[in-house]
């Protein structure tokens, strides 16, 4: 599967989806004006990927800012990756969150009581 590579802007954040490599990361602030324009290309590469089963996956997030609309988007794209998991997928998530922005911790926290795969909340 190709790469998934967006470079970031002012309003939008890195993307770098590896497949080969297992690592799926972005890294940023997401407060695009159409988050559901942003997210678009996001959706459609995970509803094209299968990860191999032997193979572990880590989805990171990285997020210094993000708005409402993304915030949305962030949990959908979660839901996706926790689809990839409940299907037998070794695929984990982990939130990285800058010390001292309790409320990127508690948006995870939060994030964690629709989904059942394993989330690993760490400071930076």
């Amino acid at each position: 599967m190709d790469k998934l590579k967006i470079s970031s802007t002012f309003t939008t954040p890195q993307v770098n989806f590896d497949s080969g490599k297992g690592e799926l990361e972005i890294e940023g602030k997401i407060i695009p004006e159409d988050s559901e324009k942003f997210f678009k290309a996001i959706f459609d590469w995970i509803e094209n990927y299968s990860p191999e089963k032997q193979k572990a996956v880590v989805m990171r997030f990285r997020l210094f800012y993000y708005n409402t609309g993304a915030s949305k988007r962030i949990l959908l794209l979660m839901k996706k990756i926790d689809a990839l998991y409940q299907q037998g997928n070794d695929i984990k998530i982990v939130w990285e969150y800058e010390e001292g922005d309790e409320d990127s911790m508690n948006d995870c926290e939060d994030y964690k009581k629709h989904l059942k795969i394993p989330i690993e909340i760490r400071k930076i």
